[in-house]
């Protein structure tokens, strides 16, 4: 199946047309649509870290979410200003923000490429004191326990192998202080198969202009997005870049199920920045873990 989407739009007060041929799936031999979930994926590369704070800008106020996080401490009541690591921190918006409300922040992410935009935004926001570790989610290593976990914007569902899963919630147990929290958002199983399961999207502004095809295969409740980019840069010539993405959803059975014996317990399950529980029509879900010192030995 192919779509030809035609867009036309200004960049710069220049007028541009863009004229795109995609593929919805690979189609095979015996007319079968491949299934591209399983095959290697591109992501968070040079490109992607220099446009990733335009993108975001109009979808995610880290104003918000740190409140929405200080209103759920409260509510759980957590001691004050906590140390705090983010999983999959990106470049580092929300740990800025932390850290400007006074707590300590630990960044975590597997890109160096977002942690080298991160490390500068923080340098120049007046955050220098963030420690900033290149490290995957499911692997990462800490000096000592930290009083909060958190992970934003669905880095969670970018992990789409169960047992990975169950190892970044078996880590965040063994560091998470006693009382502490995990807090963490995900895109639900409707987002990724009707929201942006299939199709092509795109937006053109004045500094970046996006292509998105998204595909969604229910057999493994995995979305697989082709994603080109052309951006202007600081220097103010344009580039292209392309990556490839793959998020899985997770329903709140799939969150009981990894979390079991890695000392963690679901303490709260809620709309995207709201105390209410998410509706059968929700995209996105917050979870609130806290700690029951109950830890198996096994993985």
């Amino acid at each position: 199946m192919h779509a030809h989407t035609r867009a036309a739009g200004y960049i710069g007060g220049s007028k541009i047309v863009i004229d795109h041929k995609t593929t919805i799936g690979d189609t095979a031999p015996c007319g079968e649509t491949t299934d591209r979930s399983a095959l290697p994926f591109k992501e968070y590369g040079e490109g992607m870290a220099l446009a990733y704070d335009a993108l975001m800008r109009e979808d995610y106020s880290y104003t918000k979410y740190a409140d929405y996080i200080e209103a759920i401490f409260k509510k759980h009541g957590m001691p004050p200003e906590p140390l705090i690591a983010d999983l999959g921190c990106g470049t580092g918006s929300l740990c800025i923000e932390l850290a400007r409300r006074g707590y300590g922040a630990i960044g975590i992410d597997s890109s160096p490429h977002m942690l080298a935009e991160a490390r500068r935004k923080a340098l120049d926001g007046g955050a220098p004191d963030i420690l900033f570790l290149e490290q995957e989610l499911d692997a990462f290593e800490l000096f000592g326990s930290v009083g909060a976990f958190v992970s934003t914007v669905d880095s969670l569902n970018y992990i789409t192998d169960k047992r990975r899963l169950r190892r970044v919630f078996r880590l965040v147990g063994n560091y998470l202080a006693s009382g502490g929290l995990f807090i963490f958002d995900l895109n639900t199983e409707r987002k990724l198969s009707r929201g942006i399961g299939g199709g092509v999207f795109y937006e053109i502004t004045d500094d970046i202009c996006y292509l998105w095809e998204s595909k969604y295969y229910s057999a493994n409740k995995t979305s697989v997005f082709d994603l080109t980019f052309f951006a202007r840069g600081r220097d103010g010539r344009w580039s292209r870049f392309d990556e490839i993405h793959r998020q899985r959803a997770y329903t709140r059975a799939d969150i009981e199920s990894a979390i079991s014996g890695t000392g963690l317990s679901i303490a709260g399950h809620y709309g995207f920045l709201t105390f209410n529980r998410p509706s059968g029509k929700a995209n996105k879900a917050v979870y609130i873990m806290t700690k029951t010192d109950r830890c198996s030995d096994s993985v």
